[in-house]
């Protein structure tokens, strides 16, 4: 559904009708404040493509992790195969390497804190004031990789008098979730607030082998303090201290079945309940519709008729994370200077394991190099298969990152310049083993960043009408990267005496292979012999550089109208694709090492948007963008190995949306875009074949409606809300698979809300997916790994009660 940047829902529970007619007063005047440019506007002033979500909607909208964001923002979505890899794209700029050293080029921030992994993008949403989107590039004032837009969470502040919350919920597969907040002084000056959320359940995907647990299960929680210190008028300092954990969290291994087997071009299609696959018929003894181990199970596998949340899974996948951050945040005066100075830091800690995925299987051990399908161990009753795939990733990233800003109102202008600098620290673990075809690699790496920029901004206000505004932002990135790979079978069925082994780093590159399989049989870099590898020490530390840039003209021809034109170039900066497991011997060997870096990405954006208020019951937002890539940064797979690669590519489309309010009570938004994008170039697994595909997860037409009404009742406030998404259809991956093809879908939601007199519980009952829609939220191509598709289905129907009483002031 659509919440759009000029206009708010009402509150979603209001007891006094006086109070009532003020929230809906505001609803109409859409005067929301917003710091889409570093500092407070309103909304109808901003010319930028933006959503806002206040705290009231989040809560109306049953948001409790930032990917529920989806539901509520055009041309915004996600992939993710699991809660602690999300990536999100907006306009089909995204980044689909699950590496977790990658920057996803649509910034994330909690508060002043940027999320430089994908694994810290997706955390729990509790006490927010607010919700920010700001879709096309931001390369001036936010500027670090945000070619795509950005994604602002902001936390509802300390207040001068004590008060707060506690919010209780109960929902399908046992879901409970437990928020809260604390606030009020603690001396002269000097006020705090601590929040926090408790979120578990018992998976939504059912396991249909006997003593399984159901996997996609919440098992986490977060806090958050916040101290703030009101010094004087002109200097305040607040310090923001972030925790989140997720114990063993069952957020892993969550695919549906899907057996599938290669085309003419490598890629992977469907396999019928009837049809076998020769390609694996070495392994699956010919059985129809199984995947390449030869496990098959019409029951649970949706492209054979199946139910879509449900495994056969076996052992213990799992998803164990801690993070931390701090942000202090000092504001000052300086004669005609406001100054910022953010300083942060971020640590992270996580493991992820995906093990027995589809399939009772036998238990994987590590040099094992051949299984033989057999009773399970402890139920003789059930046949357990080869184990399909292994994978898992472990990170330990250290982030600092300091922030410098001054602003000034001169004369008819508003200036703002400032520097940014960041360091970020990672080592990293990773495997994508396959250990039924005897193919078990062991990945570590690490990565250095460091950042500075400097940039500024002038906003030139020549009348009532017109303002011009600029910007540059000049970025600068050194980069120091070290990945060292084995492979424990070399091709072969035992294990070998000497593995497969290479390495690229700044103090040398080489590979291994005892097998020949590969010509030179071994190589380091130095050593005068001819291999065919092109890059050199030099491009594990690499430097990367470039200019952003803003240019926008504003037109107000009323107070309630805003027209803008603006051209907007963001970037990504360069980087390596570190493999999760070691290339297929032979000339993929020498491929894979050419193509560990890859250039920067420049995406310009020319944009034309209209905002305006028709009268008191009418809000309108049009925006026409067309984008311009140079060097984007495509994802794909070339057998064991993921590679990044800069490819052209280009899109453009036009974003519109309505909020009506015909009656008191009553609010009505609609929204709709239509894009056309390509990405040229792609070349698919059969090495031969080069085609044209869209950017990832973006169809052509895709679409929100809202629909609510509130009206008194027994001396309280009650609302009934609907709400409904509809997406074309779309590919997860420019590979564009026949398996990762999403056809077009619809899901619909529905809340009803109640507060009672005295204005202090909100009780609401929601239904979220109300027709029990099955669609997916990731899918990748394992055809020619383990011969069946990667892929995740979003939640079925579900249902919840939540109660929520207030204290102190709301």
């Amino acid at each position: 559904m659509a919440l759009n940047a000029t206009m708010t829902l009402p509150a979603h529970a209001q007891a006094e009708p006086a109070r009532a007619a003020q929230q809906q007063a505001g609803a109409v005047t859409g005067d929301i404040v917003v710091t889409a440019q570093r500092r407070e506007q309103k909304v109808r002033d901003v010319g930028i493509a933006l959503s806002v979500l206040s705290s009231k909607e989040l809560r109306a909208l049953n948001v409790t992790n930032a990917t529920d964001l989806v539901r509520a923002v055009p041309n915004l979505k996600f992939n993710a195969y699991g809660s602690s890899q999300v990536v999100f794209n907006i306009r089909g700029v995204s980044q689909n390497d699950y590496g977790d050293q990658q920057e996803p080029p649509v910034a994330v921030y909690q508060d002043d804190s940027y999320a430089s992994s994908i694994t810290t993008a997706s955390f729990p949403v509790f006490d927010l004031n607010r919700a920010e989107v700001l879709r096309g590039p931001q390369g001036t004032l936010f500027g670090r990789n945000a070619t795509g837009g950005a994604v602002q969470f902001l936390s509802n502040q300390p207040g001068k008098a004590f008060g707060g919350y506690l919010t209780g919920t109960y929902g399908r597969f046992n879901q409970t979730i437990i928020e809260g907040a604390l606030t009020g002084p603690i001396a002269e000056g000097l006020t705090a607030r601590i929040s926090g959320q408790y979120d578990r359940d018992d998976g939504y995907i059912k396991d249909v082998t006997p003593g399984q647990p159901n996997r996609g299960a919440d098992n986490h929680w977060a806090m958050r303090g916040i101290v703030q210190w009101d010094a004087s008028p002109d200097f305040k300092a607040r310090l923001t201290l972030r925790y989140a954990e997720a114990d063993h969290e069952r957020q892993a291994g969550m695919y549906a079945l899907a057996p599938s087997c290669a085309n003419a071009q490598g890629q992977g299609v469907y396999l019928a309940a009837y049809q076998v696959c020769q390609y694996w018929s070495g392994y699956n003894g010919n059985r129809p519709g199984a995947m390449a181990t030869g496990y098959a199970n019409p029951s649970i596998t949706p492209s054979q008729g199946g139910y879509a949340w449900a495994t056969a899974g076996t052992g213990d996948p799992y998803v164990d994370r801690k993070q931390f951050g701090s942000t202090l945040r000092l504001e000052g005066n300086l004669g005609i200077f406001s100054l910022v100075s953010i300083s942060d830091y971020q640590h992270l800690s996580k493991f992820y394991s995906e093990v027995g995925d589809y399939q009772p299987e036998l238990p994987y051990v590590y040099g094992q190099g051949s299984y033989t399908p057999g009773p399970c161990p402890g139920n003789s009753n059930l046949t357990c298969y080869a184990p399909g795939s292994v994978f898992n990733q472990g990170t330990h990233l250290n982030q600092y990152s300091q922030e410098v800003r001054a602003s000034a109102t001169l004369g008819h202008q508003f200036l703002t310049f400032g520097a940014f600098g960041m360091v970020i620290k990672g080592k990293y673990t990773a495997k994508y083993a396959t250990p039924f075809d005897d193919y078990d690699p062991n990945v570590v790496f690490s990565q250095r960043t460091d950042s500075f920029a400097f940039f500024a901004q002038d906003e030139w206000k020549i009348s009532d009408q017109f303002k011009i505004i600029g910007g540059l932002r000049y970025w600068h990135d050194h980069k120091v990267g070290d990945y060292s790979a084995s492979e424990l079978f070399d091709g072969g069925s035992t294990p070998a005496a000497m593995p497969f082994t290479m390495h690229f780093g700044s103090s040398g590159l080489s590979y291994n292979d005892p097998s020949c399989t590969t010509s030179p049989c071994s190589w380091t870099y130095g050593s005068g012999v001819a291999s065919g590898i092109t890059v050199t020490p030099a491009d594990a530390r690499p430097s990367y550089s470039g200019v952003t840039a803003r240019a926008e003209i504003d037109y107000k021809p009323g107070k309630d109208t805003l027209i803008y034109v603006s051209y907007n170039r963001g970037s990504k900066s360069g980087g390596f694709t570190f493999s999760t497991g070691t290339p297929t011997l032979g000339q993929s060997v020498i491929d894979t090492f050419n193509n560990i870096p890859y250039k920067p990405e420049t995406l310009d954006d020319y944009e034309i948007g209209l905002k305006a208020k028709i009268n008191r019951m009418v809000e309108i937002n049009l925006a026409a963008f067309y984008y311009a890539y140079h060097n984007y940064q495509a994802y794909t797979q070339v057998g064991y190995t993921q590679v990044v690669r800069n490819l052209p590519a280009g899109n453009r489309g036009v974003e519109a949306d309505l909020t009506l309010h015909p009656l008191r009570g009553l609010t009505v938004q609609t929204s709709g875009s239509l894009q056309q994008s390509h990405v040229d170039n792609v070349l698919l697994p059969d090495g031969v074949t080069i085609v044209r595909h869209d950017l990832p997860q973006t169809p052509t037409f895709a679409g929100n409606a809202l629909m609510r009404y509130e009206f008194d009742l027994a001396g309280g406030r009650a609302a009934l809300q609907a709400d409904s998404l509809y997406t074309g259809g779309f590919c997860f991956t420019v590979m564009c698979a026949p398996v990762e093809q999403e056809a077009a879908y619809h899901v619909e939601n529905a809340r009803i809300s109640f507060t009672p007199a005295g204005d202090r519980v909100d009780l609401a009952l929601f239904v979220n997916n109300l027709f029990n829609r099955a669609y997916r939220v990731y899918a990748f191509d394992g055809t020619a790994y383990e011969g069946a598709v990667a892929g995740v289905y979003a939640k079925p129907r579900t249902w919840g009660v939540t109660a929520t009483v207030h204290f102190g002031p709301r």
